[in-house]
């Protein structure tokens, strides 16, 4: 075989090769997806990233139907990211390799899926960078560590107080708000674990990383541009009238 023949075979056999991938990959996905309609999905299965989105998404269906199951819900949500091995998934990857702290002491999020029932977010963390604690409005939180570990803190709300006050800042005036809030979780969540959230229990959280860490959130349903989160300042100094667990808190009417 001449040199011309011999480089026209072997690109054509790279061309061949990428394309027996690329079906590949597709076959796998039609695969996973034909056995999740028979049934076949297990605890045990990996899940890639397009079959991991098509369970998610049916699940997400379940907040339209009432009442709502929020615990169910989570615990199923927390198993399908137990099936996955995101580290894998060619999004993610991405995400990974271009990976820039932009912004010091604080996070980096990337989307990595949006509709109005669910998102998946990507969340990575310095060492320090640490989350105040803050509230998810009507919504479930299943937070998955992919890698690093951190502290996370959650807080359900016990009572609103009638105490409020007013606070000037930069010449514009807010009204703080009190209330209890009782601890639910203080826990080092490290790689491979899973913590979640519902609308009603311990909804308001923290995060600590104690080294660099990445995190894949599913937030249900989905953020909106009018979604209110509210940030507490909590006095962790003392227990609220020496109550057990309990603690006085403020936010911003």
């Amino acid at each position: 075989m001449d040199d011309f023949k011999r480089r026209e075979f072997i690109k054509l056999s790279a061309l061949g090769f990428a394309s027996i991938a690329l079906q590949l990959n597709a076959i796998t996905s039609y695969a996973q997806s034909a056995n999740g309609h028979l049934g076949k999905w297990h605890a045990d299965t990996k899940l890639n990233w397009d079959a991991f989105l098509e369970h998610l998404t049916k699940l997400a269906k379940t907040q339209h139907q009432l009442p709502w199951d929020q615990k169910s819900y989570t615990k199923q949500v927390k198993q399908l990211l137990l099936q996955c091995n995101f580290p894998e998934f060619e999004n993610i990857k991405k995400e990974f390799d271009a990976y820039e702290n932009k912004r010091p002491n604080w996070f980096e999020s990337a989307s990595l899926h949006y509709e109005v029932d669910f998102q998946v977010s990507l969340f990575q963390f310095e060492k320090g960078e640490y989350i105040p604690h803050h509230d998810h409005p009507k919504m479930t939180g299943v937070i998955n560590v992919v890698s690093g570990n951190l502290l996370a803190k959650n807080y359900t709300v016990e009572e609103q107080l009638s105490s409020t006050r007013e606070v000037v800042k930069d010449g514009r005036t807010s009204v703080m708000q009190k209330c209890t809030i009782r601890e639910t979780g203080n826990e080092i969540i490290k790689a491979g674990d899973v913590s979640i959230l519902t609308a009603h229990e311990g909804n308001i959280h923290s995060i600590m990383p104690n080294e660099f860490s990445q995190l894949v959130d599913v937030f249900t349903p989905a953020y909106k541009h009018d979604t209110n989160a509210k940030w507490y300042t909590v006095n962790e100094d003392s227990f609220y009238q020496g109550r057990k667990d309990l603690y006085e808190a403020e936010y911003e009417k």
